[in-house]
């Protein structure tokens, strides 16, 4: 039991540091942008993929990072 919630414990702050982060990238990064490329930038699903892509990516690079390969015994 103590394993699993570890892992909760640990997928929980993986997400709050990534909503941390896409919320400190919004609002520093998104003006930028839209000031660079004004057009394509407005549309939401520019936005949401964007996001997605680079909240997935962290992820995953955090989990590859975590996570060891097993010896066998």
């Amino acid at each position: 039991m103590g394993d699993r919630l570890k892992i909760l414990g640990i997928f929980a702050l993986l997400g709050f540091v990534g909503g941390v982060s896409a919320n400190v990238i919004y609002h520093t990064v998104w003006p930028w942008l839209l000031a660079v490329f004004p057009s394509i930038l407005t549309a939401e699903w520019v936005l949401s993929g964007i996001a997605g892509a680079l909240i997935t990516t962290c992820l995953v690079v955090i989990w590859v990072y975590l996570s060891r390969p097993t010896e066998p015994r």
